[in-house]
């Protein structure tokens, strides 16, 4: 089940969403690989600034990093807000 047939979860249109305003491409999707479509360690910078600062938790670059598939950093994300120790 999506969220607006588009998402799974919140984390999701979170993540999808941040992407879409700080790449400036409205056609990015859940399954897109953050680097392919137009991401680089800047935009990583600024994403994972976004993401830290909705969520309340750090590391969140490194997340980028390691999990570029949207769908993968969303389910990180979502791990991370769960258990944040």
């Amino acid at each position: 089940m999506t969220i607006d047939g588009e998402f799974r979860n919140p984390m999701d249109a979170l993540v999808v969403g941040s992407v879409r305003d700080l790449i400036g491409k409205p056609g990015v999707s859940l399954g897109d690989d953050f680097f392919d479509v137009g991401g680089n360690s800047i935009i990583a910078i600024r994403l994972g600034r976004v993401l830290s600062e909705e969520l309340g938790i750090p590391r969140t670059v490194r997340l980028i990093l390691k999990n570029p598939v949207l769908s993968e950093l969303s389910d990180a994300l979502s791990e991370l807000a769960a258990d944040p120790a």
